[in-house]
């Protein structure tokens, strides 16, 4: 059996069945994009570390380098379950890793001039919405009306990225009237080339999402939403594990360095106010 034959029996069988639409969809890109053919026409048995490595290189370093090592290393190793290969060559590899960007919130100035920028737009609600709410670009897209619970005043959100991803999460006034304004448009969009038929509140391709928030803030990435969330929170003197809670972060830490780095700001403007008195300088 070839590596490309074994890919789509793979992912026929054991993927698209049973995993969200963005995770299917990554996974075929990664395969039909990323695989490169003459790695996919080798027999699987005949497949070396050296030809792993090869095929990697030809990724550009970052994200997808990673996310297509880990594709192949799945599909090997349920191969090598099932038989099919002795080993799985994957786990011979050296590991792939990138560095990191790291999330910067943006200011108190760049948050205004950014809610002016969306204002009037047809990603108004969405942005306002990750700024509101802190959620992942995902867990947003994946929303459905049923998941609002008017009554309660809550919002189950389904993520999956961790156990704590699955969360509930308050239903504030201005959460409220930002879902009214994209029902509003929704209901607008009925008969148009922008309707959709499925019950998502936000019904947008998630590249597109990324791609939109870039030019309505050239010097951020979107995931930047979340993290000026959390400092809004910290700043507002929010306690951090409730903030944890709300985000759905996996381990309080990840949202301790937030606050703490918040901290030593304020800890900075606050102790540039102290003054000796009488100035012993003068």
């Amino acid at each position: 059996m070839t590596l490309g034959e074994w890919l789509t029996m793979w992912f026929e069988t054991y993927k698209k069945p049973n995993l969200k639409p963005t995770s299917v969809r990554n996974i075929e890109q990664m395969i039909r994009l990323h695989t490169p053919q003459w790695l996919k026409d080798m027999r699987m048995r005949d497949i070396s570390v050296l030809d792993i490595d090869k095929a990697l290189c030809l990724i550009p370093r970052g994200r997808t380098r990673v996310y297509a090592r880990q594709v192949w290393h799945s599909a090997f190793l349920k191969a090598e379950r099932l038989g099919f290969v002795e080993r799985n060559v994957l786990a011979l590899c050296d590991g792939v890793s990138y560095p990191r960007r790291k999330s910067k919130a943006l200011t108190i100035a760049e948050q205004t001039a950014f809610l002016q920028a969306i204002s009037g737009t047809r990603m108004q609600w969405l942005m306002a919405f990750y700024l509101c709410t802190g959620v992942r670009r995902a867990e947003a897209l994946a929303l459905e009306w049923s998941d609002i619970n008017w009554e309660e005043r809550y919002i189950l959100v389904r993520g999956t990225k961790t156990p704590d991803s699955y969360r509930m999460i308050p239903l504030s006034e201005d959460v409220e009237y930002i879902l009214q304004g994209q029902r509003e448009q929704n209901e607008a969009d009925k008969g148009t080339r922008y309707e959709h038929k499925d019950n998502r509140i936000f019904a947008y391709d998630p590249s597109h999402v990324s791609r939109m928030f870039k030019q309505l803030c050239p010097s951020h990435h979107l995931h930047d939403l979340r993290h000026t969330y959390i400092t809004r929170c910290a700043e507002s003197g929010m306690n951090v594990k409730v903030c944890q809670q709300l985000v759905g972060h996996a381990t309080s830490q990840m949202t301790t360095d937030i606050y703490t780095h918040v901290m030593d700001e304020y800890k900075r403007k606050e102790a540039a106010k102290f003054r000796l008195y009488p100035d012993f300088r003068a």
